[in-house]
């Protein structure tokens, strides 16, 4: 039974008191590890909080919750989540902090806006039991844990502060350990079997004690000062403070530059201040989705810095593994860490809600947003290197608590390639891994190009004291080229190359010194997504740094021009529909010949209702599936079902729980990359699910982005090359994968009607290049379009970009699906027009496929073009479950 039939059978009259939609004889769970809880997404006010939609409107300033007697805060939000109600979230975030704990929520005095005032209601709240680790997924686990150990990075370590001693007393100053977050919020999130936050891998440790005073002095979720009894208290028991930053992050809103978000608080740099004052060491843990402002560093004299982003379910235990030393940090950072949010070139060009402009979230009203990217191909370190600007941490950075030779031993040019090889040597005092990276400098011609670039890269194995290893590097000089805009092509240019080698790009020697004799096209194309208007772009001719002017909300806007479907239909220029028995999908299955026949068998109704997604399982009676493939009678098409999942399955039965893209991604490992990758298809196959959608790979244009800590990289091969990796992984498996979202998907503020402008050569050089290098490793079963517009066209409805930049250029053979719901704001006939295959999540009426029916009627669409889409689509179910 779904909420709108529930509530039908409750009476809400202008005379019938407000109720609350739940059951008081079952307890309210409260999930002490999912910090933000499941509705913040939705409203970031609701983040810490357990929720209920009222049946009739609320009064505001009315109401009373309490806990176990004790008076608690609660919000009041209209959210539309299954119906459009009001509903209370009361806030639980630090006032229920452990395993098995129980508690009593009274809610009371909520008066509607008849006048009429509710019964109290009383309710149970419990916390879940600790769950013991399952032998049967041991393995899994044990890459989870490696994945949480390697995506940490040490940022600073004076007078070696770390590791700790064994038996150390931690204390822990502010609410950070009780918001220690493990995952992203909405398509990042995690549904783990169990987690190990920090506060349990402390106190599960018998190694080190957790300041219990402190702990329960800041589980009220303040970052106030300590009183005076407290700090000495804690001064006599250890000569260090600790303190985690946290920050949220994940779908539907972006986040801004303010204090508590990108910038630390007034609270937060208060207390910063008085542990300095305090404390012979003070260690902060950046427990954050994306990089923040770094200058408290210097400020307060930090003595250790350590990111550890979102790790997953093994979050906590990781962290305190390697602050321990068991293992060693080997982390690199996969973004630059700016100084301040206005020294990035993307910043001017974000909608960023500070100065009283409201935040916007993804499906917020009508609202139209141009993003023009001034910086074109200067993004992250390509710009701070370039222009010489000064940053808090650089890209590829990381410390160790051992030390590393890296001697060069051989660097050549070959006829296709660069060969390098590189000696590593552990010449410090502990077991570690080391990554060492390749830069290029291309010579500076007609074409203006970033000082260096990263071309290749990959980690040793945990190399013991004095133990070496030797590393090859192969650079194909594919990968050197510029795009040339003018003549459409891409140029390996005339000049000289310069090859470094380092383990930061901070931190490099030069080994090789290439002389490219002559100007040579490597490949020839056409410009295909060209901006209708003239961009001021960032060059090192012209300095002068963007300035946002063109950027902003655009009043009065409506959509978007529709282009022409200039791309032929190559697997169907004929088609014959005889009338021979029917061809079904357990036929193809036997003999894969037929499965043109099977598509060419198909009329338009069908072909049409097997492009649209039927449904989705979000609602009540679902499992959290993202949607599952209509199967039209008499065909035989298997259940089809896909998920989210970046970091696990994302549905509401409990499986793995790897890191966020960006903590995998600071690994730099390939092997472990393609490792969760495995994990992941192999728990989504035993939940039934035919693919994740999955990896998600956009450029971290701006660190702002909701969904920053989903995605890999700044750097497009680093985010390629590691997507690729994971997708290889899953689809070993026989379950799919999704490379996602294609294309320039940067910001999530009003990100359906958000339109990124920038020129060809960002798009090529920069965004979809990382899709060209993972599509290079592994090509996956589908690829996802995303909700905003590229230079005036939707990409979902964009065919130079999916017949053109993908099937042409790249070969890509699988299929196209839209993001969720992506036709609130694109057309779905232009779609179908483009290429896209699976219009998503659709219905099992005719809603969605009547349109498309109608398109083929008239002649706008072209039948053998939709019958091309569901060939694709059919190739891959085929592909997927051919051996089913």
């Amino acid at each position: 039974m779904g909420y709108e039939e529930i509530l039908a059978r409750i009476k809400t009259g202008k005379e019938d008191k407000p109720m609350l939609f739940c059951n008081p004889a079952e307890p309210v769970v409260y999930d002490i590890n999912d910090s933000d809880g499941q509705y913040y997404m939705l409203d970031h006010e609701m983040g810490g909080c357990i929720a209920m939609p009222f049946t009739k409107q609320i009064q505001l300033g009315t109401g009373k919750v309490t806990l176990d007697g004790k008076q608690i805060p609660f919000v009041l939000k209209t959210m539309a989540i299954g119906i459009d109600a009001q509903w209370l979230g009361i806030c639980l975030r630090g006032k229920l902090t452990d395993y098995g704990e129980t508690g009593k929520l009274q809610i009371s005095e909520f008066v509607d806006t008849d006048g009429n005032e509710m019964d109290p209601l009383i309710l149970q709240v419990v916390t879940p039991d600790w769950v013991e680790p399952d032998k049967n997924y041991e393995k899994h686990e044990a890459v989870a844990l490696q994945a949480a150990e390697e995506g940490i990075v040490l940022l600073r370590n004076e007078n070696h502060v770390l590791p700790l001693e064994q038996g150390e007393i931690l204390n822990f100053f502010g609410q950070g350990l009780s918001e220690f977050r493990v995952s992203a919020v909405g398509a990042g999130k995690i549904n783990p079997r169990y987690t190990c936050g920090l506060r349990e891998a402390i106190t599960r440790s018998v190694e080190y004690q957790l300041n219990q005073q402190l702990d329960d002095y800041y589980s009220n979720g303040t970052d106030h000062l300590p009183t005076n009894e407290l700090l000495e208290d804690a001064k006599k028991k250890s000569r260090k403070a600790f303190m985690v930053i946290s920050r949220a992050s994940g779908e539907n809103y972006d986040n801004s530059s303010a204090k508590g978000e990108y910038r630390l608080t007034e609270e937060e740099e208060n207390l910063l201040g008085c542990l300095r004052k305090n404390f012979e060491s003070v260690i902060v843990i950046l427990n954050v989705g994306y990089p923040i402002e770094t200058t408290f560093i210097e400020r307060y004299n930090v003595d250790a810095v350590v990111y550890n982003g979102f790790g997953g379910m093994f979050a906590g235990q990781a962290l305190l593994n390697v602050l321990s030393g068991r293992v060693n940090p080997s982390g690199k950072l996969p973004d630059t860490w700016s100084l301040n949010y206005n020294d990035i070139p993307a910043a001017k060009n974000f909608y960023d809600c500070v100065d009283g402009k409201a935040r916007i979230g993804a499906n917020d009203g009508e609202i139209w947003v141009n993003t023009v990217y001034e910086e074109d191909i200067y993004v992250g370190y390509r710009y701070f290197e370039t222009f010489g600007k000064k940053v808090g941490f650089p890209f590829g950075f990381g410390l160790s608590y051992t030390d590393f030779l890296l001697e060069t031993i051989k660097a050549e040019e070959r006829k296709k390639e660069i060969q390098i090889e590189i000696c590593v040597k552990n010449i410090g005092s502990v077991a570690g891994k080391e990554t060492v990276q390749a830069y290029v400098t291309k010579p500076q011609t007609r074409i203006e190009k970033a000082k260096k670039e990263l071309v290749a890269f990959e980690k040793t194995k945990n190399l013991k004291v004095g133990e070496s290893q030797m590393i090859k590097l192969t650079i194909p000089k594919k990968h050197l080229t510029s795009y040339d805009e003018k003549s459409a092509a891409y140029l390996l240019e005339k000049g000289e190359y310069l090859f470094w080698i380092g383990n930061c790009l901070t931190k490099l020697e030069c080994v090789l010194k290439y002389q490219h004799k002559e100007n040579t096209i490597v490949k020839q194309v056409k410009n295909r997504m060209v901006p209708t208007d003239r961009i001021r772009k960032l060059s090192q001719k012209n300095m002068e740094f963007p300035t946002g002017e063109a950027s902003g909300i655009v009043e009065k806007r409506t959509g978007f021009t529709h282009r022409n479907d200039t791309y032929p239909c190559k697997k169907f220029e004929k088609v014959e529909q005889g009338k021979n028995a029917r061809i079904t999908f357990e036929d193809v299955k036997k003999n894969q010949d037929l499965l043109k026949r099977f598509v060419e068998q198909m009329d338009t109704d069908v072909l049409a209702r097997i492009a649209v997604c039927a449904k989705d399982g979000w609602g009540m009676d679902g499992i959290g599936e993202a949607g599952r493939i209509y199967r039209p009678e008499g065909y035989k098409l298997p259940e089809f079902i896909v998920a989210d999942g970046n970091s696990g399955v994302n549905l509401r039965k409990k499986n793995i729980g790897m890191p966020s893209g960006v903590t995998i991604c600071a690994s730099f490992n390939q092997d472990l990359a393609e490792q969760i990758g495995k994990v992941i298809g192999e728990e989504a196959k035993e939940l039934g699910i035919d693919l994740i959608l999955a990896p998600a790979l956009n450029i971290h244009r701006n660190p702002l982005n909701g969904r920053q800590p989903e995605y890999f990289s700044e750097d497009p091969f680093l985010a390629g090359k590691m997507a690729g990796y994971y997708c290889r992984g899953l689809e070993s498996t026989g379950v799919g994968g999704c490379y996602k979202h294609l294309i320039a998907n940067n910001a999530e503020t009003s990100r359906k009607r958000n339109q990124s402008i920038l020129s060809e050569r960002a798009i090529r050089e920069i965004y979809f290049k990382a899709f060209e290098y993972a599509l290079e490793i592994h090509q996956p079963v589908s690829v996802m379009t995303a909700y905003n517009a590229v230079n005036g066209v939707f990409t979902s409805e964009d065919a130079d970009l999916i017949q053109g930049l993908l099937r042409a250029e790249c070969g890509f053979e699988g299929f196209v699906m839209t993001d969720w719901e992506s036709y609130s704001s694109a057309d779905i006939v232009e779609m179908q027009i483009a290429g896209n295959t699976w219009i998503t999540p659709g219905s099992e009426d005719d809603t969605f496929t009547k349109p498309i029916v109608d398109a083929v009627a008239s002649g706008r669409l072209a039948e053998n073009r939709l019958r091309e889409n569901v060939y694709y689509f059919m190739k891959a179910l085929l592909l997927l479950k051919g051996n089913r």
